[in-house]
């Protein structure tokens, strides 16, 4: 972001936190509320519903925790003491086993490792899971080995006799006849197993499942976004229907690995098949967080543990954030009798103060061995031990009341989200959840009539958006679940009151009203600077559409071509035009959450808009707005940044050639970031920047009001403002054709002279080739004409493509005290002596007034569709004649969908987007958007644009 602090500790996450309103410093916290300081130095509540991503079952700082962990330190308690015992960490596990025993009667007793946290207790799960199947490989191959030994001294003492079937090896392997064949036989069979052992281990994960984003633990989780990049660091996890015991049984099966083994029965050595262990863990949660609050059910329960039972897979059971009594059990799994070989605690285990999370392992799985390979030096350390056990003894406290809370309090506020569900059943798809595990997921705002709110779902970020405005108009803070970007997850502490779940209910309704009726504004105002000031409506209004908005594509078949249109960027009338809810916000405002919003990047693409030609053809045109504003653009070509504007055109432009466009414009000001679309390495797609209609548009338009006032332009002066751009040098040069003299404005920024300069010596080597090539010159070529210079080369022959324009400058400097012909400057006063003046600049505001115009001038605006008509200059000067440059007659319709038509009216289209259409209809191919904007380009998309029914607008 320009201009931004810096920061070094997660400077994007906290940027985009920012972006809604949710970087925060809190300075203080309690059960369920954290506090902030206002301007005034006040401490202001908030409501926390994130509740530490579950780690605060008992809430912030409980003030017994507190206190036992400051006796802790004030009394010198001993944090490390590596390599030592630990009787702490084994009162620990003595309750743990209590609670197993409890919830699973007749449970065996489990030995616990310890980690730091949940993510981590994964990992080690894992590892002991293959540990465990190593040692099984090892011990089945030492008992074939052992049994390939008896059968063979069974056969030299005569107790055993040859096997008399061989197919289960692979192959035509006939049957020993003597002790020597048999010998080659068990090498067959060693050979075989061999093989086999090479098998890699396969573990086994749900769909949706979330188990922590370190290196391990990352290839158990299911969404895309966490794993994808890290495939290749870990062994493959095959994911599962969740609550589809037939489907993971098929799994399993396909994953079924036998070795051989001999075996001596009545007497006769046999061949059988021994099951080889390949499958070496299940992961499982018995509720689904941060894959949208799902719980599995109590057949899927017993049914995966038969089948794991029979593959001889261990279940890990991810008690992370469901343990610790959340659901109203210690053990969520034990409510649906989900007996695991290995359950992983995490979260609350610390009592929200110290990080620790803890691995169990039944002992008739246990490798004791594990302790040797697997350690953390943080790991089972005296402070957390101690704070995980005094945790364990307030939940365990008077019978286990703090699981009759959890389970009251959550079905309290299950009971409210499921009457607003019913009040709200367009916006509420479903509440699902157990004890203080709650998931609120809204129905689909993809398709919404508000562009703000379409935008934020589309991008995945429509929780946050809601979460945004639930903090700061109603300071409640909630969170997203990892992989449901459309669901609020609610997970707060046992001590959640009836006031606050009051507060939650008052907070949420409005969420759904703003949503039922399609209106931004109150999202909006609260991130637009105006944080403690009351917005400027209070209710909340009815923006539904009555029929289908943006002017969408009827299906009436397909178009003959697709087109894109990569948009201008922002302006406060375009953002009101967009989504009217915002009308009332004024434009400091709009451009304030604009800014806020800069990390965010994009608006989601428009409905594509069909334009049908003269010609039979057909375009389907689609917008792909970027979330920035002239301002912002112009912040980023001051400070040299205007590369990361590239990439994002870059990133839109290529999102346009998915969707099937073959031809993209780049609106105003974003082709000087992008090369006017060179730049960009998109291949297969026709980039332009739209620039040659919109000159050629131009030039016509000041020609027709030229001919009233003038009686032509023949002879004029002609002041070009921004006549180093590209856009300008093509203005400045096609008029140097009648025009007498040229004056071209810079402003005076670093390079600008050079560009102004490559301008002035475009327009000596045009005029120069047209005399050479004969002929009556006119303009500034005619008065060249009388110079000595040019007489002479015309006297020796001289080449008309001979490079000359720098030859022709300096003679003309040497010539006269002052350029009679083509005039470079920064001074805008030197415009008051041309007839004709083009305002070609990229500023953001307008830059030319009244004392700036000659009598009488006409003043050709290039600029307004990009930031503001230059009108001012005709508040007080009724000789003045302005001319809308860059704009094109088409049907009495709006093609550009609603936002990006503002500054057109009934049967006008700005030319820029005429030239993408027009391409498009052409069939035109490659880049066309670099390069110099000639008469030849310009006359060929004009007569191009005429013959698909744009014509210029009549000034």
């Amino acid at each position: 972001m320009v201009n931004a602090p810096t920061r070094y500790a997660e400077a994007l996450l906290t940027a985009m936190l920012g972006a809604f309103g949710l970087d925060v410093e809190y300075v203080r916290a309690e059960k369920n509320s954290l506090y902030y300081l206002d301007e005034t130095g006040a401490e202001v509540p908030v409501l926390d519903l994130v509740g530490g991503w579950g780690s605060l079952m008992l809430g912030h700082n409980h003030p017994e925790i507190v206190a036992y962990a400051k006796e802790l330190l004030e009394t010198g308690w001993p944090v490390h003491s590596q390599h030592s015992a630990h009787p702490v960490a084994d009162q620990v596990g003595a309750v743990l086993n209590d609670i197993v025993g409890r919830e699973f009667p007749g449970a065996e007793p489990h030995s616990v490792i310890f980690a730091n946290s949940g993510a981590e207790a994964v990992e080690a799960a894992v590892k002991h899971c293959e540990f465990d199947r190593v040692l099984r490989v090892k011990s089945l191959f030492e008992q074939i080995e052992w049994n390939a030994d008896v059968a063979l001294t069974a056969l030299r003492e005569g107790s055993a006799t040859l096997p008399r079937d061989t197919s289960l090896l692979p192959g035509d392997v006939p049957a020993p006849t003597s002790v020597e064949e048999f010998g080659a036989l068990l090498g067959a069979v060693a050979a075989h197993n061999l093989a086999r052992a090479g098998t890699a281990p396969v573990f086994f994960a749900l769909e949706r499942a979330f188990h922590g984003k370190l290196v391990g633990s990352t290839q158990f989780t299911y969404n895309p976004l966490f794993r994808a990049a890290f495939a290749a660091l870990g062994r493959e996890v095959r994911f599962v229907p969740p609550n589809d015991a037939a489907a993971f049984e098929r799994i399993v099966a396909e994953h079924r690995v036998t070795v051989l083994d001999v075996e001596v029965v009545d007497g006769v050595i046999t061949l059988v098949e021994r099951a080889f262990p390949v499958v070496a863990a299940l992961v499982v949660e018995p509720i689904q967080g941060e894959g949208g609050i799902h719980a599995l059910t109590a057949e899927f329960a017993a049914r995966i543990r038969e089948i794991c039972d029979e593959a001889g897979c261990p279940i890990v059971v991810d008690e992370i954030q469901t343990g610790m009594g959340r659901t109203g059990t210690f053990f969520a799994s034990s409510a649906i009798g989900l007996v695991g070989d290995c359950y992983v605690l995490g979260k609350s285990l610390g009592g929200g103060i110290a990080k620790t999370s803890a691995m169990l392992v039944r002992q008739s799985r246990y490798r004791p061995e594990f302790e040797l390979v697997h350690s953390s030096t943080f790991a089972k350390d005296g402070f957390s031990t101690a704070i995980a056990l005094r945790t364990l003894e307030l939940l365990e406290a008077d019978g286990g009341a703090a699981y009759d809370r959890a389970a009251e309090r959550g079905e309290r506020i299950l009971a409210m989200l499921r009457e607003l569900a019913a009040s709200y059943p367009d916006v509420v798809a479903d509440v699902r959840g157990k004890g203080l595990l709650i998931g609120l997921e809204f129905a689909d705002q993809s398709q919404a009539a508000s562009p703000v709110i379409r935008e934020k779902a589309l991008a995945g970020l429509l929780v946050f958006q809601l979460g945004s405005y639930l903090q700061l108009a109603h300071h409640i803070r909630t969170g997203p679940t990892a992989s449901v970007p459309t669901m609020l997850r609610i997970e707060p502490s046992i001590y959640i009151s009836d006031e606050e779940i009051d507060q939650l209910r008052t907070g949420l309704v409005e969420v759904c009203e703003i949503l039922r009726h399609q209106d931004a504004l109150p999202l909006i105002h609260p991130l637009t600077g105006g944080e403690q000031e009351q917005a400027p409506r209070a209710e909340i209004r009815d923006f539904r559409p009555a029929a289908a908005a943006d002017g969408a594509v009827a299906a009436t078949g397909p178009a003959t071509a697709k087109a894109g249109l990569v948009s201008y960027p922002l302006t406060p009338d375009t953002l009101r035009e967009l989504d009217p809810s915002l009308a009332d916000l004024d434009d400091d405002r709009l451009l304030a959450y604009v800014r806020r919003s800069e990390l965010l990047k994009d608006l989601p693409a428009f409905a594509p808009v069909r334009y049908e030609s003269p010609q039979g053809a057909s375009v389907d045109l689609t917008v792909y707005p970027l979330l920035v504003t002239q301002e912002q653009l112009r912040e980023y070509q001051v400070s040299g940044q205007t590369f990361l504007i590239g990439l994002d055109v870059d990133r839109r432009v290529r999102a346009a050639k998915a969707d099937g466009c073959g031809t993209v414009g780049l609106g105003f000001g974003l082709g000087a970031v992008t090369g006017h679309g060179g730049a960009l390495r998109v291949p297969g797609i026709t980039v332009t920047a739209g620039s040659a209609l919109a000159v050629g548009s131009a030039l016509t338009a000041v020609e027709q009001v030229a001919a009233e006032r003038f009686g032509g332009l023949d002879g004029l002066t002609v002041a070009v403002v921004g006549g180093g751009g590209r856009t300008g040098s093509a203005i400045a040069a096609l008029s140097a054709r009648w025009a007498a003299k040229i004056v071209l404005v810079g402003s005076g920024r670093p390079g600008s002279d050079e560009r102004l300069r490559a301008t002035k010596l475009r327009i000596y080597q045009e005029a120069w080739e047209r005399i050479a090539a004969g002929g009556e010159p006119a303009g500034v070529g005619a008065a060249l004409a009388a110079e000595p210079l040019i007489a002479g080369w015309l006297a020796e022959g001289r080449s008309a493509d001979e490079p000359s324009g720098a030859e022709i400058a300096v003679h003309i400097d040497a010539a006269h005290d002052i350029d009679p012909y083509v005039v470079t400057t920064d001074d805008l006063l030197s415009v008051a002596n041309a007839q004709v003046v083009f305002s070609a600049h990229s500023s953001p505001v307008p830059v030319l007034d009244e004392k700036h115009l000659s009598d009488r001038a006409i003043i050709c605006d290039m600029s307004f569709f990009g930031t503001a008509a230059e009108t001012a200059a005709l508040a007080s000067r009724g000789d003045l004649r302005y001319v809308r440059g860059g704009m094109l007659s088409v049907s009495d319709r709006v093609i550009l969908p609603r936002g990006f038509s503002a500054s057109t009216g009934a049967g006008e289209l700005l030319a820029g987007v005429a030239e993408v259409i027009t391409l498009a209809l052409s069939g035109s191919s490659g880049p066309v958007g670099d390069g110099l904007i000639t008469r030849e380009r310009v006359d060929a998309i004009v007569d191009l644009a005429k013959q698909h029914g744009f014509e210029t607008v009549s000034p």
